[in-house]
C-alpha cells in the first residue's frame, strides 16, 4: 500500500548552506580603545592634584599637632621649674642626665623637655655612669629620632649625615669621656625662638670643669627665648604670651633634606645652643619658604605651601603667611618690643 508520503528519492533536503563570513566575536575596536584609555588619563590628571592636596593638608596637620605637642612639653617645663628650656652650652654638647636642667645643662632645649614629651627614659640614658656609660649614652642619645620633631611633608624620623668638622666630639668633658660623634644623627624640623638678632657661634668649654671660668657670650641684649644657658619665664613675656613665638618650623633647602648636612641642620638636635634648634625673626631673618638651591640657616620657614607653623606662648598653633611683613614677623619674636600684634597681620 503507498502512503502520502512522498518517496525518499524525491525527498528534499532543506539544509541551510553555511555562510563563507564568520561572525566576530564582540569587543573593542582599537579606535574604543584609545578613546577609553584617554578618558582615563584625564580623570586621573584631574584626580591627582586633588590627591596630592589631601596628603599635604593631612601633613601639615600633623605638623601643627607636633608643634602643639613641642608648645605643651615647654610650658609644662616652665610650670615645672620656673622657667622654659634653657639653650644649652653650645653645638658641641649633648644633654647629660646627671646635670638636671637649667644654666647647668649642656644639653639643648629639645633635651630638657624631653621628660614633658613622655621621653623620660631617653633624657636619663647614663645617669650615674661613669666615662664609659655616658659615652655609650651619648651615641645612643644622638642616634634616637623621634617623629614629633620632624616635618612629615620634609622627611621621615630617622638618622641624617651630621658635620663632624664644626662640632668637633660630643660632650667632650663629661667625666673624662671624649667621643666621636657617629657618622648619622637625629635632627629636627623645629627651632625655638631666637630673637631677632644672632649672636654667632660658641661650641662652649672644653670640660664641664672649664665652665665656670668659661667666657660665655652677653646673652642680656637677646630678645628671644633661647640663648646660651638661658632661663627665660613666661613673666618675662611683656608683649604677652598670645603675640610672642615660642617655636616654629626651621627654613631647610630641599635638595638637602635627605643627604648632606648644610649649616643649620649639621648637628645632633639634642646639640645646645646653635642655628639647628634656634632660629631668628626679622627684617634680617625675613621669614622664607624652602627653595631647591637656598639655605637660611638663621631663618624659619617650611615646606607647606602658603605658610609656616608656629606655636605661640600661649599654646596655641597658628599658620604664618609668607608673605608676612618682615617687621611684624621680627615683633612676633620679640619678647618685649612693646608692639602687641593683631592676629590679622599674620
Amino acid at each position: 500500500m503507498r502512503t502520502s508520503l512522498s518517496p525518499p528519492w524525491r525527498a528534499i533536503a532543506l539544509v541551510r548552506p553555511k555562510s563563507p563570513i564568520r561572525n566576530p566575536k564582540p569587543g573593542f575596536t582599537l579606535v574604543e580603545l584609545l578613546v577609553v584609555i584617554t578618558i582615563i588619563g584625564i580623570l586621573i590628571s584631574l584626580l591627582l592634584p586633588a590627591v596630592q592636596a589631601a596628603r599635604e593638608a593631612a601633613r601639615r596637620a600633623q605638623c601643627g599637632n607636633n608643634l602643639k605637642q613641642i608648645g605643651l612639653a615647654c610650658l609644662n617645663h616652665e610650670q615645672a621649674l620656673g622657667y622654659l628650656p634653657c639653650g644649652g652650652w653650645g653645638h658641641a654638647w649633648l644633654g647629660d642626665a646627671d646635670r638636671g636642667f637649667g644654666r647647668d645643662q649642656p644639653g639643648g632645649w629639645i633635651y630638657d623637655a624631653l621628660p614633658y614629651l613622655e621621653q623620660e627614659a631617653l633624657h636619663q640614658l647614663g645617669a650615674g655612669g661613669n666615662a664609659a656609660a655616658k659615652e655609650a649614652a651619648a651615641t645612643q642619645l644622638a642616634t634616637t629620632p623621634l617623629a614629633v620633631l620632624t616635618c612629615p611633608s620634609r622627611r621621615r624620623p630617622q638618622l641624617y649625615p651630621h658635620n663632624e668638622a664644626s662640632s668637633g666630639p660630643l660632650n667632650p668633658g663629661i667625666d673624662g669621656a671624649r667621643m666621636d660623634k657617629p657618622l648619622q644623627v637625629c635632627k629636627s624640623c623645629y627651632c625655638m625662638n631666637g630673637g631677632t638678632s644672632w649672636l654667632g657661634h660658641c661650641a662652649g668649654p672644653g670640660t664641664i670643669a672649664a665652665a665656670d671660668s668659661f667666657s660665655w657670650p652677653d646673652c642680656s641684649t637677646v630678645d628671644g627665648l633661647s640663648c646660651w644657658r638661658t632661663e627665660f619665664r613666661l613673666d618675662d613675656i611683656r608683649d604677652g604670651t598670645s603675640n610672642t613665638y615660642l617655636a616654629g618650623e626651621k627654613n631647610l633647602c630641599p635638595d638637602r633634606y635627605q643627604g648632606t648636612a648644610p649649616p643649620g641642620d649639621s648637628q645632633c638636635m639634642f646639640n645646645g645652643h646653635d642655628e639647628d634648634n634656634i632660629r631668628y625673626a626679622g627684617p634680617n631673618y625675613p621669614l622664607t619658604r624652602d627653595t631647591p638651591g637656598l639655605s637660611y640657616e638663621q631663618h624659619y620657614g617650611g615646606a607647606h605651601p602658603g605658610g609656616c607653623q608656629f606655636v605661640f606662648c600661649d599654646g596655641s598653633v597658628h599658620n604664618v603667611s609668607f608673605s608676612i611683613d618682615p617687621e611684624v614677623h621680627g615683633r612676633l619674636a620679640s619678647r618685649k618690643d612693646g608692639t602687641p600684634i593683631d592676629a590679622s597681620a599674620f
